[in-house]
């Protein structure tokens, strides 16, 4: 029988509220997840949306099994509220409750299997953490892959190696295929130390046919052709000759400064407790083995990761978890040392690793919820005002972005009587183009799309065909970027502040400090646009609507008092 763990339920109460608000309060920090997530559900669903090269038959990278799920929950979420905006966030909700079913898994496991300080204090750190609060409602590969190693993990502690296994497949199959990385140590366990070769083939099998089967299954009832997307996404990467590093390079600071800004002091914990762990080993067996299982992962991925030349933020989602447990582990380990060092001198000091560990908590959570107000407060312009856009009354409007396409949050802001357009700006990569809505478009091959990111010119419409322009002003322009706000021609119908980073100081922006940042962060603004004389073409319906209502009024009363007088 597993041992009991204390308070499970209010623990999965406190972390589904946590999850949930993490998707009702963080904005979409990827413009990978709307291109290559919301916009293909938003296309099965309501047969709109943009497509990247990604999901072209020529190329199939990706699988519609994965999108195909969440788009079934929006199709159906929308016949209930009949408002995308409000399905948008239902999804994004439910992401956050699986995760919580995870994390809630997980948390027993480590109760059971390690001990109940290591548990309680990854459920803190993992709580309050920023990088949770961006990962746990994410609509990515690298999220749900995030909720499987925690179930697989979860699973094999508790002894079920077949359960571990499966879940493992789900996270690279329908998730990431890199993720299978994160199996090793499993796969170690069960095949090096105990020699059970032949049953890990039997699940490993198992596990294949019934992950990979349903998303070849899918894909070919939209792709029309047989793929293995999975394998596709791996041959790209790796052994095509430019791959990823088409969409940019990163230097080895870029995973320092991420730690650092989500997860602050316990990344510092978490990257040094493999050798704490195995140093406190040699003086006491507190700690079980399988810790060393928990840690090998995280910095297996994080040497992979961090020479990878392409470094994206969400790619270290997969082991936040273990970033909070590594931290624990350490966390630990210093608390039983800093007693006993301090014992050692004074008896009275015994009680020091409260100190420590009270000490660890209190900064950590400020630190931790000064990056938090700070996402909050300068950078959720766009979804505030893509909800205004949501709202726009004309029929057959053409709403166009132009350098600020990357932070356009999907379709389901944008009603379903408009249109999404871009307008040319400096970047000169390639943009996602529109799913053909004529014909089916998943399996409609787009000739005009690449996988080398070059630029394709036919994605872009004139400005002066735009109805609308959604554009961030930061004081600075150039000939491709004009201050659209201050052109004769349009006028401002909703504006939001928006972080100027160029002219804040880098702590003031990276947390929100109440008094410090107030000095020292700037602000440029976040504009819908609307053409001018559309507005006085507005105003001048407006009035001849009420001279024609008060012509009729005057007509009802001059007949009223004639039928009094008869």
């Amino acid at each position: 029988l597993k041992k009991p763990v204390p308070y499970t339920e209010l623990i999965f109460c406190v972390l589904a509220i946590s999850r949930i608000y993490s998707a009702l309060s963080s904005f979409i920090s990827d413009c990978d997840e709307t291109f290559n997530f919301w916009e293909p559900t938003h296309y099965l669903a309501f047969k709109q949306g943009f497509q990247t090269w990604e999901y072209n038959p020529k190329f199939a990278l990706r699988s519609y099994f994965y999108v195909g799920m969440h788009a079934a929950v929006a199709k159906l979420c929308f016949l209930v509220l009949r408002h995308k905006v409000f399905v948008f966030y239902f999804v994004r909700m439910m992401l956050g409750i699986f995760c919580a079913v995870a994390e809630d898994q997980f948390y027993s496991s480590v109760y059971r299997k390690l001990n109940p300080f290591i548990a309680n204090s990854w459920l803190f750190i993992t709580l309050f953490a920023p990088g949770m609060f961006i990962s746990t409602s994410a609509f990515l590969p690298s999220s749900f892959a995030m909720y499987a190693i925690l179930l697989a993990y979860s699973a094999w502690l508790d002894g079920s190696d077949q359960a571990a296994v499966l879940w493992v497949a789900m996270g690279a199959i329908v998730g990431w295929p890199f993720v299978a990385v994160l199996g090793l140590p499993i796969f170690w366990d069960i095949v090096i130390k105990n020699g059970k070769f032949a049953k890990f083939a039997e699940y490993f099998i198992i596990a294949l046919v019934y992950t990979i089967s349903p998303v070849i299954l899918v894909d070919l009832m939209l792709y029309r052709k047989f793929t293995i997307t999975p394998l596709n996404i791996l041959i790209y990467n790796v052994f095509n000759p430019h791959g990823s590093e088409l969409y940019g390079t990163e230097p080895l600071s870029f995973y320092l400064y991420n730690g650092l800004l989500n997860f602050n002091v316990a990344f510092v914990l978490a990257l040094a407790s493999l050798p704490v762990y195995i140093i406190y080993q040699f003086f006491s067996k507190e700690i079980p083995w399988v810790a060393s299982y928990l840690l090998a992962p995280l910095y297996l991925w994080l040497g992979i990761m961090f020479a990878t030349p392409h470094k994206e933020e969400r790619f270290l989602f997969p082991v936040y978890p273990l970033i909070s447990l590594a931290a624990a582990i350490a966390l630990f380990v210093v608390s039983k040392a800093s007693a006993a060092f301090c014992g050692y001198f004074y008896k009275h000091l015994r009680e020091a690793s409260v100190v420590n560990v009270s000490g660890f908590y209190i900064i950590f959570i400020v630190l931790a919820g000064c990056r938090i107000a700070a996402l909050e407060a300068y950078y959720r312009a766009p979804m505030h005002l893509y909800k205004d856009v949501y709202a726009i009354p004309e029929q057959e409007a053409t709403i166009c972005i132009g350098k600020e396409w990357h932070r356009y949050p999907s379709s389901f802001f944008v009603p379903e009587n408009a249109n999404v357009r871009f307008v040319k700006s400096s970047f000169t990569g390639q943009l996602p183009q529109r799913y053909y809505e004529n014909i089916n478009g998943t399996y409609a091959i787009n000739p005009n799309q690449n996988d080398g990111n070059k630029e394709e010119s036919s994605v872009y419409v004139n400005i002066k065909q735009c109805d609308y322009l959604v554009d961030l002003d930061l004081g600075v322009e150039s000939p491709l970027e004009p201050r659209y706000n201050t052109k004769s021609g349009w006028t401002s119908v909703k504006s939001y502040p928006f972080l100027n980073a160029a002219k804040s100081k880098t702590i003031a922006r990276a947390f929100y400090i109440p008094s410090y940042s107030k000095k020292h962060v700037k602000f440029g603004t976040y504009h819908l646009l609307k053409r001018t004389r559309l507005i006085k073409q507005q105003e001048e319906e407006r009035e001849r609507l009420i001279k024609l209502q008060k012509y009729q009024e005057a007509k009802r009363i001059k007949q009223q008092h004639e039928n009094d007088e008869l």
